[in-house]
């Protein structure tokens, strides 16, 4: 009985360091609190993340993952997601199960197959697999009769204060990294954040506000500013800077800051003229570009001090 015990005990910590990893940090506790404040905020996506996430580590073990690459975690936090896209965007009915089953089956061998690829030029895999999985499952079952998209949550009406909206714009960045446009959720995730490093969060913060206040000036259109998406990318770029990760630098974090509005409401043209949703693919897009231009592979796999290769995807 006692082994049984200690080997769910470890289970559960390996699955919520996994989730912990969305933060660049292999710590049970905060990803146990990204969970508890989703459960709270977004009971729906907290499920439906779950349980792709452990859909994708039992596919993953069945495809024979080498044991490295299940150590890492990736098929869990892609898991979860793809798991908060589809809870974000499909909605309740028999077109959000077949997404949960079919995304399950198909995120474990395109992430095992992605790090293979991407490990030759020491390129961290990140949560890369998830969205091109989303977009298949987005496109093939949005095409049925029997599946129908979610009405997307509502922001509250635009403050008066230029300051206020690009301060409140900066928290919910923070919380999009969840797939939650609000300003609550964001404070919260970033105090997650801050369990495994006290300066972590206020990193994060600082850095959406930055983006979002860049998109405020630049006149992009103000849903973008008032929901954060301009700010969430700069978030994580920043979580991932502060933790070491991949060779990331904070002169990443400015190139970021700037240049992150633009190319995120290009993703949003893009794909809304093809019916599709841009998701985290900027991020995506410039984390590998940053790891690419660093001058050395990164000797730790770094995820901070957490001694775990992580997300760093070149193990």
């Amino acid at each position: 009985m006692a082994e049984v015990v200690t080997r769910s005990r470890r289970v559960v910590v390996r699955h919520l360091s996994a989730i912990g990893q969305a933060f660049f940090t292999y710590n049970p506790w905060v990803g146990l609190a990204g969970i508890v404040i989703l459960a709270v905020t977004a009971p729906r996506l907290a499920v439906t993340g779950l349980l792709l996430s452990v859909l994708a580590r039992l596919v993953a073990s069945a495809a024979g993952a080498s044991p490295s690459f299940l150590a890492t975690g990736l098929a869990e936090l892609n898991g979860w997601f793809l798991g908060l896209a589809c809870g974000t965007f499909f909605a309740m009915g028999p077109g959000l199960a077949a997404a949960i089953v079919l995304g399950g089956i198909l995120v474990a061998p395109i992430s095992i197959a992605m790090h293979r690829v991407l490990a030759t030029w020491d390129v961290p895999l990140v949560i890369g697999p998830y969205v091109p999985v989303f977009w298949i499952l987005w496109g093939g079952l949005t095409a049925t009769s029997w599946s129908r998209a979610a009405v997307l949550p509502a922001v509250p009406p635009t403050p008066a204060s230029p300051l206020l909206l690009v301060l409140l714009g900066g928290l919910r960045g923070v919380g999009q990294i969840f797939f939650l446009p609000n300003a609550v959720a964001g404070v919260a995730l970033a105090v997650a954040a801050s369990i495994a490093d006290i300066y972590l969060g206020a990193a994060m913060i600082a850095a959406s506000v930055g983006a979002v206040g860049v998109a405020y000036l630049a006149g992009l259109p103000i849903w973008q500013v008032e929901t954060g998406l301009a700010g969430f990318t700069a978030a994580l770029i920043a979580a991932a800077a502060r933790r070491h990760f991949a060779g990331v630098g904070w002169m990443a974090v400015i190139i970021t800051v700037v240049t992150i509005p633009f190319l995120e409401a290009a993703a949003l043209k893009i794909a809304g003229a093809i019916g599709i949703h841009a998701l985290s693919a900027p991020y995506v897009a410039l984390i590998w570009i940053f790891a690419l231009l660093r001058s050395a592979p990164s000797s730790g796999n770094s995820t901070g001090s957490s001694g775990q290769s992580g997300i760093s995807g070149s193990s």
